[in-house]
């Protein structure tokens, strides 16, 4: 387990920052601003990394983004019996845009103010993606999971529980995705996600549904007796995101990331989920 950052500056206001990490030697990209507004610095480091301590006083002194990750070895995910599927490859945006995240009509929407819902029906996109080499897919402010038709055949061949094979459709069109399905979740664990008072979240004024910000660092440690028998696939019980951007986080068995990695598919990762 390796904790990552991703800080991003503006070096146009923070050149001191800059020619910081340029003296540590330390790898990161640029993106120039469009009418002036400065260049943009990214910078992925782990916290094992020796200039990390450096770089983390520069973040408190300065002022930068700073986004948290948890990567987790093969070794680790192999060992875990239980793990979170994130996707991270995304392609396009849910359909119709323009009214997400209401009116779409794929999902029912149980409070109009947090926007926590319910899948009804196939989720729409634009047109055909684009995978390459990618198995899995979710669009632009979904957590939902679409892969291509072979995932949904060797589920089927090793009798994995807890999914079903939902129809893509192509919003102008209404036609059937040839090229990718909709990995859907209808299992909801009960609750158990243990996320301390330090975690933060939200209540909803209009339903009190709580929503945790996302679990970045660590393991996410859950109740045993929160998961549900037999099954290799759940949601959370538990909301996750802030504003109109929610989800539940997916759960799955250890055989399902261990068939992943053997077939080698892109675009989803493991995190390793801790029952206690």
């Amino acid at each position: 387990m390796e904790i990552w950052h991703r800080v991003t500056f503006n070096a146009t206001s923070k050149p001191i920052f800059l020619e910081t990490i340029k003296g540590m030697k330390l790898n990161y990209k640029t993106l120039q601003l469009p009418g002036g507004g400065g260049l943009l610095v990214f910078l992925d480091i782990a916290e094992t990394n020796s200039n990390w301590p450096a770089v983390s006083r520069l973040i408190s002194s300065l002022g930068a983004a700073d986004l948290q990750e948890t990567i987790f070895s093969e070794e680790e995910i192999r060992s875990a019996a239980w793990l979170r599927m994130i996707c991270v490859f995304e392609q396009g945006y849910p359909q119709p845009r323009m009214t997400w995240p209401f009116n779409q009509p794929d999902r029912e929407l149980l409070c109009p103010k947090c926007a926590i819902y319910r899948q009804i029906a196939p989720m729409h996109i634009a047109k055909e993606p684009h995978l390459g080499r990618k198995a899995f897919m979710t669009t632009i402010l979904t957590h939902e999971i679409l892969c291509i038709p072979a995932v949904l055949q060797e589920l089927q061949e090793i009798q994995a529980t807890g999914y079903e094979d939902w129809d893509v459709i192509l919003h102008k069109t209404g036609q059937v995705s040839q090229r990718v399905r909709q990995l859907f979740i209808p299992t909801v664990a009960r609750p158990g996600a243990l996320l301390g008072e330090e975690h933060p979240r939200t209540v909803c004024p209009q339903c009190g549904t709580i929503k945790y910000e996302a679990h970045m660092r660590g393991v996410l440690l859950i109740k045993s007796n929160a998961l549900l028998p037999n099954t290799d696939f759940m949601l959370t019980h538990e909301w996750f995101g802030s504003g109109y951007f929610s989800w539940r986080e997916i759960i799955v068995s250890n055989r399902i990331a261990q068939l992943v990695l053997d077939k080698g598919w892109q675009g989803i990762r493991f995190k390793v989920v801790e029952i206690v």
